[in-house]
């Protein structure tokens, strides 16, 4: 698992993004988004990088906490 800090989560929209764009990498993955804290817990045999990257593509940009 990790989680990631993603400073735009702003609703459940977003949320709903989040979560499609990586389990469009990685149909298996769990992703908990909490909106209030602004993060994502991801449990994923995709590389980071590339969640990172695909998130970041699509207007939400995440760091590692």
């Amino acid at each position: 698992m990790c989680i990631l800090i993603i400073p735009n989560i702003s609703c459940g929209h977003c949320a709903r993004t989040i979560t499609d764009v990586i389990m469009d990498l990685d149909p298996l993955a769990s992703v908990e988004v909490d909106i209030a804290r602004h993060t994502a817990k991801v449990g994923s045999t995709v590389d980071l990088a590339l969640i990172s990257a695909r998130l970041t593509a699509n207007g939400y940009p995440p760091t590692n906490a």
